[in-house]
């Protein structure tokens, strides 16, 4: 696939991302994950919280889950449409997608985020799908 497809690509998954991540309120409308660096810190904050879970989730441990939730989501329905593959350039078939095995909760998700992020530590200067997709695996999620 050439530089301007993958380009497109992210450019599609990010806007899908901040549609996805947009809680709707005024207040949550000031905050959006875009860089690596964000990810990190809101996934380190739920990752945090997991460990010690009184109160309410904080904030930003919601925004991990809700760019996670996101990423999936939009994987998915882009993995949905065989149209959407040809023009992204992604597998066509199964056997070319990343299965995660069993079930997994968003707080193992997120530590997945930290892991990479922590082992390659340039991830967080770049966009956080980068993270994610490293996170994540080398093929898209299916």
């Amino acid at each position: 696939m050439n530089r301007s497809k993958r380009g497109a690509a992210l450019l599609l998954i990010n806007a899908a991302l901040i549609m996805l991540s947009s809680t709707g309120g005024p207040a949550a409308a000031g905050h959006r994950i875009s860089t690596g660096q964000d990810l990190y810190e809101a996934c380190k904050a739920l990752a945090d919280f997991a460990l010690n879970p009184v109160g309410e989730t904080p904030r930003p441990g919601i925004y991990c889950r809700q760019y996670i939730a996101g990423y999936f989501a939009s994987m998915k329905y882009v993995h949905d449409d065989n149209d959407a593959q040809r023009a992204l350039g992604l597998p066509l078939y199964s056997y070319d997608c990343m299965k995660i095995a069993g079930p997994h909760t968003y707080d193992q998700l997120a530590n997945d985020i930290l892991h990479q992020a922590e082992w390659q530590p340039a991830l967080l200067a770049g966009p956080a799908i980068r993270l994610a997709q490293v996170a994540f695996g080398s093929k898209p999620p299916c």
